[in-house]
């Protein structure tokens, strides 16, 4: 799966430039034409990295970014600007709001795609590392004797950039311990159904569907527990041809934290 990467730039030329040097490298690129635009791009296309002209029109880089970073689900997405201000006062003052790289303009491309493929290979390196940490609780749990373990965990796998707050917060308030997964690839390496007490699984994991998923993974198929899946738009839901493969289905647009609760803790 090619990395996603949305552009916010307001001079159509450039951005046309800049989406067809990403696209030649294989990339997934969606774009906008200012920062307004763009908080709604990076929440709709859920980026794996950001590339943004500074002055723009009705909302500029530097309030696309604050706005950014209020966002939980995106607050540590990498933003690299796109700016001709190469003043050092502008780059300390994004840099305290939290840019991560700055390419000047006139654009080198070439150095444009080194800074990209930089920041991705962090952003791979955070999730591996963030993924490590989830083995070795795991690793710690499973270690604990047999009647330690008073409430076996839930095993959820979603996108990194998804918001399960409600999910996980219905799991703290129903004592049921988690485990949290971002690639549906590696769903096999840690499903033993004696561990779990549910599986939740997200439509889209940073790697996988879930409708993969389901025709690649004979353990998964196998499993006896609830197995919920989780959903972010009911309305733009297509294809519902596999639903009736999980226990329930969770629609986070339209479900409440209370009714999450309610849903999982009629199951486990």
């Amino acid at each position: 799966m090619s990395a996603r990467i949305a552009v916010v730039e307001d001079e159509a030329e450039i951005r046309s430039l800049i989406v067809e040097e990403l696209e030649d490298e294989g990339y997934e690129v969606a774009c906008a034409g200012n920062g307004a635009e763009g908080l709604k791009l990076i929440q709709d296309f859920k980026p794996q990295l950001v590339l943004s002209d500074i002055t723009m029109p009705v909302l500029d880089g530097y309030g696309m970014l604050e706005g950014l970073r209020e966002l939980k689900a995106f607050s540590s997405t990498p933003i690299v600007f796109l700016s001709a201000l190469a003043d050092r006062r502008h780059i300390i003052q994004g840099k305290k709001m939290g840019v991560d790289d700055y390419v000047t303009k006139p654009i080198d491309f070439e150095l444009l795609l080194a800074t990209v493929e930089a920041r991705l290979r962090e952003v791979e390196r955070m999730t591996a590392e963030k993924e490590e940490q989830m083995v070795k609780l795991y690793h710690s749990f499973m270690a604990q004797p047999e009647h330690e373990r008073r409430v076996k965990p839930a095993l959820i796998i979603a996108a990194e950039w998804q918001d399960i707050d409600d999910i996980e917060s219905s799991l703290r308030k129903m004592g049921v311990p988690f485990i949290v997964h971002h690639r549906g690839s590696q769903i096999d390496g840690y499903l033993a159904e004696k561990a779990y007490s549910a599986v939740i699984l997200s439509q889209n994991t940073n790697d996988q569907t879930a409708l993969t998923i389901l025709k690649r993974s004979q353990q998964f198929a196998k499993l006896s527990i609830p197995k919920f899946l989780l959903i972010e738009d009911s309305k733009a839901a297509q294809d519902m041809s596999y639903w009736d493969k999980f226990t329930r289905v969770i629609s986070l647009d339209r479900a409440t934290e209370a009714d999450i609760e309610e849903t999982i803790s009629a199951y486990i």
